[in-house]
């Protein structure tokens, strides 16, 4: 693949926790006289190294890293358009400083932002910006249907924003609160916001210069992955987990006896450790026996593994879905390059010296060899997650069937409810006693 010389170097470094992802970007920031700008929302947090897996500055060789361990563990978590903004003076800084700036992190949408401009649904036309950065429980007080019954909330949505209402699942809380938040506290529908940011970014594509980023994906196949991630925890546990988790605790309880409300859903509350041991930290308060404190907290660790591989399958998800269709639109999926760190051994020759191949090669305007040749993993992986995202998707759309009292989101889920036995008894139930004619769509409503 024929390139030139990026005049706005960036590479940045995706895949899912615990693949290698902060070794491989502090190894280019030596080669290339980088700065690592972190990505990860959890790893911005302050006094937490253990819980938020931060690198200690020994790990860190000397390389300056931003973003890391900057804000109080009492704070909300950056949202993608604050993160955006300060990470795209850092990388104009350091590149004015002659030097290569490296993101790297497993919150994919920050890396999204940045590399696609597009700053997925923001609180973009508030009339008041002081709404951007408005904590979750603030809004519910200035308006309280936000802290009200879901199907209330969605009641609502479908008046001010049938459109989007439509698309989520009648259960989905979190996203049918987003909708409805945003609306109040902008005055603009969701759905006219997303309209507005697909335009932009249509527009974007056409007055923009040709693709200058590098995308790494550090990747691990799923068994050696779950081993791994086990172990880490392990790890975790042994370095001192249990200190900051009852720290967070004990936080969280003068914080709750002063009258405050802690949202559990936002912030350093998300990371993975703390809600798991949630029960153990309990027992431990209430000074129950030494058998049922270890059962507690053996079940916590194991609680932790398990949301642990189910945020890397989230991740892996993301690139699934997100970044590699971004790719495609913008045609750039040429610079992403999937590296396998399966094999700890072969860290070294699978990892650190391809990627340093290619990168000298992009900074040097070179040819690239294509993505789907650095590797055998590269070329099975990337081949199937091409083929995933080749046919067009229908639109998202909730049916649901009045007769189970169900709703289902894809046409899969659909298929396969009206094939089962529940739907079959419940049919055969109807047409029992019904006047007229049942046939298996009957009560089924579709929702565009």
């Amino acid at each position: 693949m024929a390139t030139t010389i990026p005049k706005e170097p960036l590479v940045a470094i995706v895949g899912t926790t615990g693949t290698g992802k902060s070794d491989l970007a502090i190894d280019l920031a030596l080669k290339f006289n980088g700065e690592v700008i972190n990505a990860d929302a959890m790893q911005m947090y302050k006094g937490l190294p253990i819980i938020t897996n931060q690198l200690t500055l020994e790990e860190q060789k000397g390389v300056p890293h931003h973003l890391l361990g900057i804000i109080d563990p009492n704070e909300a978590s950056w949202n993608v358009d604050v993160f955006a903004r300060e990470a795209t003076r850092l990388i104009h800084d350091i590149r004015s400083r002659g030097k290569l700036p490296i993101v790297v992190g497993g919150t994919h949408y920050y890396i999204h932002a940045l590399l696609f401009d597009d700053k997925l649904i923001s609180l973009k036309g508030a009339n008041d910006d002081v709404l951007k950065h408005r904590p979750a429980q603030e809004n519910a007080v200035h308006f309280p249907i936000l802290d009200g019954p879901t199907d209330v909330m969605l009641k609502r949505l479908r008046e001010v924003d049938p459109e989007l209402a439509d698309r989520w699942h009648p259960d989905d809380r979190r996203k049918i609160r987003r909708s409805l938040e945003i609306f109040l506290t902008t005055g603009k529908r969701a759905s006219d916001i997303y309209s507005e940011q697909k335009r932009a970014k249509e527009l974007s594509k056409q007055t923009s210069g040709p693709w200058q980023s590098l995308i790494f994906w550090v990747y691990t196949e799923p068994e050696g992955l779950k081993e791994r991630l086990n172990k880490r925890v392990d790890k975790m546990y042994k370095s001192g987990l249990m200190d900051e988790v009852r720290l967070l605790h004990e936080s969280r309880r003068a914080r709750t006896g002063r009258g405050e409300n802690v949202d559990l859903t936002r912030g350093i509350w998300q990371s993975i450790g703390y809600k798991q041991m949630e029960l153990f930290l309990e027992a431990e308060r209430n000074h129950e026996s030494p058998d049922e404190k270890d059962k507690l907290k053996v079940a916590g660790l194991e609680d932790i593994k398990t949301a642990t591989r189910q945020y890397a399958k989230y991740q892996l998800r993301w690139l699934r879905q997100k970044t590699i269709p971004a790719l495609k639109e913008h045609e750039a999926t040429d610079y992403l390059f999937l590296l396998d760190s399966s094999n700890p051994d072969n860290f070294s020759t699978a990892v650190l010296e391809p990627a340093s191949q290619i990168c000298q090669g992009y900074l040097n305007g070179d040819a690239l060899a294509k993505p789907t040749e650095v590797s055998d993993t590269a070329r099975e992986v990337l081949t199937a997650y091409d083929e995933d995202n080749s046919a067009p998707k229908a639109p998202l759309k909730v049916r649901t069937c009045e007769l189970c009292n169900v709703s289902l989101q894809s046409e899969e889920q659909w298929q396969k409810h009206i094939k089962g036995r529940r739907h079959y008894r419940a049919l055969r139930g109807k047409k029992m006693t019904a006047l007229v004619p049942v046939d298996s769509d009957t009560g089924v409503k579709d929702r565009l």
